[in-house]
C-alpha cells in the first residue's frame, strides 16, 4: 500500500430557481473559477477540485438546493440536466 493521497473531487451542486436568477447567479460564479449550466429553472454549479472544502455557498431564497455530488461538471449536467454541459 502505497502513501498516495486521494485527489480532491469537484464538488456540484444541483439547484432549481428563476431562470433569470440563475443566469445572474452563473456570472458571479463564473467570477471566482466555478462552472455552472443553466437549462430553464435547473441549474448545476461546480466547484474546482482545488477549492475542496469549500464552505457551501449560501443560496438565495428563491433557490432550492436539489443535490449535492462529487460528479465533475459534464457528468453532474448529464445526469441533472439530461443534456452536454453548457
Amino acid at each position: 500500500m502505497t502513501g498516495d493521497a486521494v485527489p480532491p473531487r469537484p464538488t456540484s451542486y444541483r439547484i432549481i430557481g428563476p431562470p433569470d436568477l440563475l443566469h445572474d447567479l452563473r456570472t458571479d460564479f463564473e467570477e471566482v473559477g466555478w462552472r455552472m449550466s443553466v437549462v430553464r429553472w435547473q441549474a448545476v454549479v461546480t466547484a474546482p477540485p482545488e477549492d475542496a472544502g469549500h464552505t457551501p455557498p449560501s443560496w438565495p431564497p428563491e433557490v432550492t438546493l436539489a443535490g449535492v455530488t462529487d460528479e465533475d461538471h459534464e457528468s453532474a449536467c448529464r445526469d441533472y440536466l439530461a443534456g452536454p454541459a453548457a
